[in-house]
């Protein structure tokens, strides 16, 4: 089988061409930094590489949510600690109040302070996040937990209802705590609070009874309050320990990313020597191969 030179110089027309293109590939990825331009390039480690790509989007959304749960449960935990001072104040002063030598005038004269005591509690129950939404008021974050319906009557607004968020491929963790289960477990803590106070006011004879009465309610807020927050510290480094797996996680599937996506600058220097003294031989040869001639050969 003869070859003719016009065939011999469209081979090395078309080698040198696809040499070009080679050595113009190289260039992207050593510009870019990724060895792989195209699926085609690779395509186990591609598919590989979008398994990554969906965890570790994964575990950045996880991630978020568990620093936003810290941020609010932090929050909470702020009232709540703000509350249990003021019931413990408050404690203070009923014991304070059922001293039997003390008068009208002397009980009134607590009544101030536990008036201010009581407004301060009504508003840490209250409380709302940078978002404008109560802290405790379940899913009706749009409404205060507490409000005085009517003079001297308070009433809880909200729900039970805690927001579940995941943290982690099936796990969830509890967002809020509700005025319910803080001032509503098993009683009416402000009510009591707001009828003890004006029982000072007005009471003349024995009050040693509804003294009794308050402090034992006082004492079951005091604890609801300690086991909420304790309940919530819990959860606070619960939330700690995942964010930081989640940060380990992170860091090694971008690792693995880069294992498989990332070029070996040394390798491709290398390979890029070689296609340019390719491309110049190629060169050279295609050069010898137009001066050849019948005619040369006379």
């Amino acid at each position: 089988m003869r070859v003719s030179t016009g065939q011999i110089q469209r081979i090395m027309m078309q080698s040198m061409q696809q040499g070009g293109a080679d050595y113009g590939k190289l260039l992207q990825q050593m510009g870019s930094g990724d060895r792989i331009m195209k699926p085609s390039d690779d395509p186990l480690a591609t598919v590989r590489l979008q398994g990554i790509d969906k965890e570790i989007s994964a575990i950045e959304q996880y991630e978020k949510n568990a620093v936003q749960v810290t941020s609010r449960l932090g929050q909470q935990e702020t009232q709540i600690d703000a509350m249990k001072d003021i019931l413990l104040r408050l404690r203070d002063m009923t014991v304070e109040a059922g001293n039997g030598t003390y008068n009208l005038e002397e009980r009134r004269a607590l009544t101030q302070e536990m008036e201010s005591l009581k407004a301060t509690l009504l508003d840490l129950v209250n409380a709302r996040n940078e978002e404008g939404h109560y802290l405790f008021s379940g899913s009706r974050t749009d409404v205060p937990a507490v409000a005085e319906t009517a003079p001297g009557v308070f009433t809880y607004q909200g729900d039970d209802y805690q927001r579940q968020v995941t943290i982690a491929n099936g796990v969830t963790v509890a967002a809020n705590d509700t005025a319910e289960g803080l001032m509503f477990n098993g009683g009416n803590l402000l009510q009591e609070v707001h009828d003890f106070i004006g029982l000072l006011d007005t009471a003349t004879g024995n009050i040693g009874t509804s003294v009794a009465d308050m402090l034992n309610s006082l004492d079951k807020g005091i604890g609801n309050l300690t086991r909420t927050l304790t309940d919530i510290g819990g959860r606070i480094n619960g939330l700690e320990q995942v964010v930081a797996t989640h940060g380990e996680m992170k860091v090694f599937g971008q690792g693995l990313h880069n294992e498989l996506s990332a070029l070996d600058y040394g390798e491709a220097a290398m390979n890029m020597q070689q296609m340019l003294l390719a491309l110049q031989s190629s060169q050279q040869a295609f050069v010898n191969v137009n001066k050849l001639s019948l005619f040369n050969a006379v």
